[in-house]
């Protein structure tokens, strides 16, 4: 059961970051993220999915938990990459909140779709992977 976990983790991580995230980056942010960012991000993803997978049960209110593990990831990722810098001055690979935009958003809006980005890309991360390990059984 652990390695199911585990390989839903990768995917969970590969789709989320390396796909919805990588995306909206490319297509909606300036400037681009840099590699070490979305590395990092991959690695605090499957750690994240492998603990979230193996501790709540998703058997009732599936996508209420799992719209809420998003929020959570999103949440943990927002705290590492904008409030440590700004607290801390601790400086994590790539562009923190203040040198990226989001549309033109400005630094509040910019965050939030940021913060909505990272929550729909654990959602949506999740339930590709669900799709692709129903289509392996």
């Amino acid at each position: 059961n652990y390695l199911k976990i585990f390989i839903s983790s990768l995917i969970i991580s590969a789709i989320g970051v390396f796909v919805i995230d990588y995306f909206s980056h490319l297509f909606f942010s300036d400037p681009m993220e840099t590699i070490a960012y979305f590395i990092v991000k991959a690695i605090l993803y499957i750690i994240f999915s492998f603990l979230f997978l193996s501790f709540i049960n998703l058997d009732k209110n599936e996508s209420t938990k799992i719209v809420i593990g998003g929020i959570i990831v999103a949440s943990i990722w927002g705290f590492y990459y904008n409030i440590l810098p700004l607290v801390i001055g601790y400086y994590p690979f790539g562009i923190t909140l203040v040198g990226l935009n989001f549309l033109e958003m400005g630094i509040f809006g910019t965050g939030v779709a940021f913060g909505i980005v990272h929550t729909a890309a654990f959602i949506g991360g999740y339930y590709l992977s669900k799709l692709v390990l129903k289509r392996l059984d």
